[in-house]
């Protein structure tokens, strides 16, 4: 009862626990580092829905999607309304997927914890961001804000990690020998 009310006696410490080291990485570091990467896919896949949105007609949006989509389905789809043949959605829709892929690929190779992953995705992502801004909406570049805070919380999770795992290399022991007949 005296330690939930704070009264406990701290005590002093024996000196033992000061030298240890630690046996592996913080594992929150592995959870942000996996929480950042797997934004790429939210990013992915909401710009696949923006996407599929295009293709069926709709004239709305999900905050969280690409700008550089939105401009190049916005760019088609004045296109077509001049006069330039429907099938001009295709082109939109293999540059959209291509984008798309880059980003499905920088999800895939964050969460396998690449530094250079994530720093492509990053400045990819913030290209978009100032896209959206030259586009003046504001509210998806706040939300592009904050997916660039979280990757980058997720990147610097993961520098975390590789400098702990160069800082403390992992001594393999050979295997045994074969059994002799």
């Amino acid at each position: 009862m005296s330690d939930l009310l704070g009264l406990e006696q701290e005590r002093p410490s024996t000196g033992a626990d000061e030298n240890v080291t630690p046996s592996g990485p913080d594992p929150d570091l592995i959870v942000r580092a996996k929480r950042g990467a797997n934004w790429f896919y939210w990013i992915a896949g909401l710009s696949v829905v923006n996407t599929v949105i295009f293709v069926a007609g709709g004239n709305v949006h999900f905050l969280a999607g690409l700008g550089i989509t939105e401009i190049a389905d916005a760019v088609i789809d004045a296109s077509i309304r001049e006069g330039a043949p429907v099938a001009l959605k295709a082109v939109s829709i293999v540059f959209d997927l291509i984008v798309i892929m880059g980003f499905v690929l920088a999800g895939y190779f964050a969460n396998k914890l690449s530094r250079t992953a994530f720093l492509v995705g990053i400045i990819f992502y913030a290209i978009d961001a100032v896209i959206v801004l030259l586009l003046q909406d504001f509210f998806m570049a706040a939300f592009h804000a904050f997916a660039g805070y979280s990757l980058i919380r997720g990147y610097l999770a993961c520098r975390e990690l590789k400098a702990f795992s160069q800082a403390n290399p992992v001594i393999s022991t050979p295997p045994p020998p074969p059994p002799s007949a």
